[in-house]
């Protein structure tokens, strides 16, 4: 939840404000449900307990929710940026945390985002349940953000609610007694980010979980499923009617099914008394459902994309719907990560004032395209090939196909020259290798690499 306002951040504005995300949760609880499998027609019942009442659930929700996810942020996020924000990601586990907060967007519409300190003063980051966010901005055009609320169950006392408020400069604890809108301060500590240490992901304006306008969809598909199953559950327990047979015993009944055998004559007649079925009608409903559901979630059927090796654009054009969602998705996602690079500069900068500035990092998305190895093993050997005739260089080659940054780079290349040069010193039986030979080679590689930057100018 976003609140905009002009008012004071007090104790009674953080009650006002926990009152309303209450009342907004059962949506987001509901939606949460639906990625689970918890579905409406799970609570479908009959007066009769007698008659078939199967609840099938094909949880196309979660289907939408994962897919968007893995499309986009499935190949992990490259960042060109100093090896100490590198290393503080990696740290923190960036790629599996992004994705949950993307899973998070498209199931609630919203990714929330915490940054703290750990016991040993080092960053970290992460994923909060948006059901326990609210995110609180002024009333200017640009809607800063002025402060984050996180409140949550207090696991000893189930009436009491442990909130924490962030502003620029402290986060203040505080608990909350639901029965009387109870606010007690506990304690303020500052966090040294210079900034609200929170970051919000919004899935539009709307803040519209992936799959939420599915969901009618979703709902009458399950429907038609269960009911078919209902049908064909009825059809094995259908009704015998006997007709010209009214002497007929419950003893005489028992022997048939026993023997198996009816013995009728001309008069007399057996059929089962049951509901007809127009299956290719059924049939035509349940497809027209499925693409639809397809439709509106913006993903595709995977059945029909094609086989592996198919033409890439081809695929890419069936994929143009999802494409068009995700590069809207994209550029939010992006608005986060800057935020959230924005706040490591803001914490690693006291130690490291000549670090630059978080302007400077790059943030790339790869797309991904698993059914399009094909086209990517092409395009590497038609790389290495040009490598091999000079037209591409090495550290580009992996800076493309090996998701190396440019320092990893440079460092693997490193490698590889001092290894040929020991190589080449190894041949005239050389026992050591001496340091200074590998200082002097390095400067010599360096020199060469600002020469080569020089010439590609």
């Amino acid at each position: 939840m976003v609140i905009k306002t002009g008012k004071a951040v007090t104790n009674s504005f953080i009650v006002e404000a926990i009152n309303k995300k209450l009342a907004d949760n059962p949506r987001l609880n509901r939606l949460h449900d639906y990625y689970m499998g918890k579905h409406d027609i799970l609570l479908r019942h009959y007066d009769d307990p007698t008659k078939p009442n199967n609840r099938t659930v094909a949880n196309y929700c979660r289907k939408i929710a994962d897919f968007l996810t893995a499309f986009l942020v499935g190949v992990s996020i490259k960042y060109e940026a100093p090896q100490q924000i590198l290393d503080t990601l990696n740290f923190n586990d960036e790629s599996e945390h992004t994705q949950e907060v993307v899973r998070n967007l498209n199931i609630f519409g919203m990714g929330a985002e915490l940054h703290y300190t750990d016991t040993d003063g080092l960053p970290r980051f992460a994923n909060i349940d948006p059901r326990e966010s609210i995110f609180i901005t002024d009333d200017t055009i640009e809607a800063n953000l002025i402060a984050y609320i996180r409140f949550y169950p207090n696991a000893d006392e189930p009436d009491l609610y442990n909130v924490i408020l962030y502003d620029n400069d402290n986060y203040t604890e505080y608990r909350l007694s639901q029965a009387v809108s109870e606010l007690t301060q506990l304690a303020t500590t500052p966090h040294y980010y210079k900034d609200v240490p929170a970051v919000m992901y919004q899935n539009g304006k709307e803040m519209e979980g992936a799959f939420e306008g599915v969901i009618p969809l979703q709902n009458a598909l399950n429907t038609i499923l269960s009911d078919e199953t209902n049908d064909f559950e009825a059809f094995s327990d259908a009704i015998l009617v006997l007709t010209g047979l009214l002497q007929t015993k419950p003893e005489d009944i028992a022997k048939m099914k026993q023997d198996r055998v009816l013995l009728l004559d001309g008069e007399t007649s057996a059929q089962w008394l049951i509901k007809n079925q127009n299956s290719q009608h059924n049939k035509e409903l349940k497809e027209s459902f499925v693409s639809k559901i397809h439709e509106l979630g913006c993903v595709p059927d995977v059945e029909k994309l094609g086989s592996i090796g198919s033409s890439g654009v081809a695929l890419r054009y069936k994929l143009m719907h999802t494409e068009m969602y995700a590069a809207k998705q994209e550029r939010a996602i992006q608005r986060g990560l800057q935020r959230r690079i924005e706040l490591l500069y803001n914490l690693l900068t006291i130690a490291d004032p000549d670090m630059g500035t978080f302007w400077d990092v790059g943030i790339e998305f790869e797309r991904n395209y698993i059914m399009l190895s094909d086209d990517a093993l092409n395009q590497k050997r038609l790389d290495l090939n040009l490598v091999e005739n000079g037209l591409l260089s090495r550290e580009t080659f992996l800076l493309q196909h090996k998701g190396m940054t440019p320092e990893e780079a440079q460092r693997e290349l490193q490698r590889v020259a001092l290894e040929s040069y020991q190589g080449v010193y190894n041949a005239h039986h050389v026992s050591s290798f001496a340091p200074e030979l590998i200082e002097k080679h390095i400067e010599d590689y360096q020199m060469y690499r600002e020469l080569e930057r020089e010439r590609m100018n």
